[in-house]
């Protein structure tokens, strides 16, 4: 009886050596590609699946959809190495019940072009599966779908959400990315879509991005943004800060897509200014210059939400929904405004944490 029970106790110590040896195999591959040239195949089999989680290890699915009249929404799913954790002042339990069914967090939002309408967080029983691609869950009691493969996923929240993703105009429709430090590690993959269909009733057409994270990392504070414009332009933002209220930025990069002359433009180090004005939600003014160009782009809040988990570090997550209210690109051969782009929504996210 004793040998059995320690041969049975090495065996599940085997078998969980040789999980999350695939899971940092994994962020290698993504660390790999580090661009566009993911399959969708494999961008499905990361989005839907779970990985083995080490300490620091930590799961994220993030859907943020962007459309017309200021109307977006957010859902987030997480789960993390460990048994519990407090989310959101809210204690959330983590559970393996199955190799594809776990007990974790999901949140999210709705900004319905007047209010933030908050889709309360739950503890909820998510189950994926790979092969038929689908993951259901729960969330607001009601039942939460992502089925299908990219680019034609559906997204359904009952009667509150019915959204078809499709691919659109973006340079880049899908992409993986990923940084492998040994023992510290992360990857990701992005579906940037169109998304149609309904939202809280009313009809919604506008654009998706769905990501997929998983890390062995431990928290830590950055600035991330994404602006898509009426005609079909984009900026994207990213930079690492040392602390909270750190003002010192580094790892720094903001990109422009400009539709109408098809043409990437990236700026390394951009500048990153935030106006906090008493009572008034943060501006924030972006400038990026080289020998030839200069960009400049101002973003005001007109909603806000947070995320904050706690258990094995703590990190905040502060989401504004976002609209550019100035914006200039001037190249050698040309001068890019906001007039030329049409309005403008985003999202900036300021997140910030200890991994104590």
């Amino acid at each position: 009886m004793l040998k059995m029970a320690v041969d049975e106790t090495f065996s599940k110590i085997k078998k969980g050596i040789t999980a999350i040896k695939e899971t940092y195999d994994l962020i290698q591959k993504l660390a790999s590609i580090n661009g566009p040239y993911v399959s969708g195949a494999f961008l499905d089999r990361v989005m839907y699946n779970f990985e083995a989680l080490p300490p620091l290890g930590k799961e994220y699915w993030w859907f943020l959809f962007f459309g017309q009249e200021r109307k977006q929404l957010m859902l987030v799913v997480f789960r993390k190495f460990g048994r519990s954790m407090v989310f959101n002042e809210k204690e959330m339990v983590f559970k393996k019940l199955d190799l594809s069914k776990f007990q974790a967090v999901m949140a999210g939002w709705i900004y319905d072009g007047n209010e933030i309408r908050d889709l309360e967080d739950t503890n909820t029983i998510i189950t994926v599966n790979t092969e038929g691609k689908k993951m259901i869950s729960n969330i607001c009691n009601r039942e939460l779908t992502l089925s299908h493969g990219f680019p034609d996923y559906e997204l359904k929240l009952e009667e509150l959400i019915d959204l078809r993703m499709k691919k659109g105009w973006f340079p880049e429709n899908k992409s993986a990315y990923g940084l492998f430090i040994p023992p510290f590690g992360v990857g990701w993959v992005n579906a940037y879509l169109t998304a149609e269909g309904t939202v809280l009733g009313e009809k919604f057409k506008g654009t998706a991005h769905m990501q997929k994270v998983v890390g062995i990392i431990p928290y830590g504070p950055f600035h991330w943004g994404r602006v898509i414009f009426q005609n079909g332009s984009f900026t994207s933002l990213f930079c690492l800060k040392t602390g909270k209220e750190s003002r010192r930025y580094f790892h720094r990069s903001i990109t422009f897509y400009n539709h109408d002359g098809r043409k990437t433009i990236r700026f390394e180090n951009p500048k990153l200014e935030i106006l906090k004005r008493e009572g008034k939600k943060p501006t924030w003014v972006i400038e990026g210059q080289d020998h030839e160009r200069k960009l400049r782009i101002i973003l005001e809040a007109y909603a806000t939400k947070s995320f904050t988990f706690k258990g094995g570090g703590s990190q905040v997550y502060t989401e504004y929904a976002v609209a550019p209210t100035e914006f200039s690109l001037k190249t050698q051969d040309q001068v890019v405004t906001l007039d030329d782009l049409g309005d403008g929504i985003g999202n900036f996210e300021d997140a910030y944490g200890s991994p104590i």
